[in-house]
């Protein structure tokens, strides 16, 4: 199988971030799950990663937050943002950053139109 692209799937529920993640390998992708964000922010530095979805509420930094830190310290990588507690502000937060906000539990149809835009 071809991978298509590396993503970082980063959330405290760890069973939620891995079926995620599964969803994704299934349709070529690698990943990497992650339960912090200050866990996932050294991978995020690798050139492979090009995709970052992150559940908002995090322990520590949150998912906007981790988004942020990675824009500006490299660019390039595009980010959806999921919560389950999806106030304006939050929402506003992300995509004033240039993510995809999502709903919790996520639409896998949504989801698989920003992993595949266009498509």
């Amino acid at each position: 199988m071809v991978i298509l692209a590396s993503v970082l799937v980063v959330d405290d529920n760890v069973e939620y971030a891995q079926n995620i993640a599964e969803i994704l390998e299934i349709n070529g992708y690698a990943t990497k799950v992650f339960s912090t964000a200050e866990d996932a922010l050294p991978m995020a530095m690798d050139p492979r990663i090009t995709l970052v979805v992150t559940d908002y509420r995090l322990p520590g930094m949150n998912g906007v937050e981790l988004v942020r830190r990675i824009l500006s310290e490299r660019g390039g990588v595009r980010a959806v943002v999921i919560s389950a507690y999806a106030d304006d502000a939050t929402v506003q937060a992300a995509r004033q950053l240039g993510a995809v906000f999502l709903p919790k539990p996520v639409d896998l149809t949504a989801l698989g139109s920003v992993v595949r835009p266009g498509v």
